[in-house]
């Protein structure tokens, strides 16, 4: 899902926003890599895509981006789960639910559009893709922190 403009024509973040940006990233990388480091099965990993959407709003088209994306990846995105609300994570009933399957080992990782579909609170944020990386999974972003 990346925007139609131009990268070099798109605004870029500046001084502490930029600098949390390239932390959080950095971070989520460190946590993907761990994972992708260990041996993995014979099988396809397993992805869930996730989106937060506003009521009335269509998933699908977003869905179908994440699905391309996870093919593209050689993933096989088994579970398509999405949020209407702007709550925090922890009250997300969606969010909840991937959460438990990576925590059950039903999935490998979760893809999203980009880190404000988890959340746009930088400790929520950390804190969640903390929680995903102690299970062993990955959080895959269609548009990386450092580029919002």
């Amino acid at each position: 899902m990346r925007p139609s403009t131009p990268r070099s024509a798109r605004p870029y973040l500046t001084g502490t926003a930029a600098l949390v940006a390239q932390h959080l990233t950095r971070r989520r990388t460190a946590l993907n890599h761990a994972v992708f480091l260990r041996p993995l099965s014979t099988r396809v990993p397993r992805v869930i895509g996730y989106v937060r959407t506003t009521p009335g709003t269509d998933p699908e088209p977003v869905f179908a981006r994440l699905r391309d994306y996870a093919r593209q990846q050689d993933w096989h995105m088994g579970h398509e789960l999405y949020d209407t609300t702007r709550d925090t994570p922890q009250e997300s009933i969606g969010w909840l639910r991937a959460r438990r399957l990576l925590h059950e080992g039903f999935a490998d990782g979760v893809v999203v559009p980009d880190r404000s579909h988890i959340s746009d609170d930088d400790r929520a944020y950390l804190d969640e893709i903390e929680f995903i990386g102690e299970r062993q999974c990955f959080t895959a972003l269609l548009v990386p922190e450092s580029e919002l």
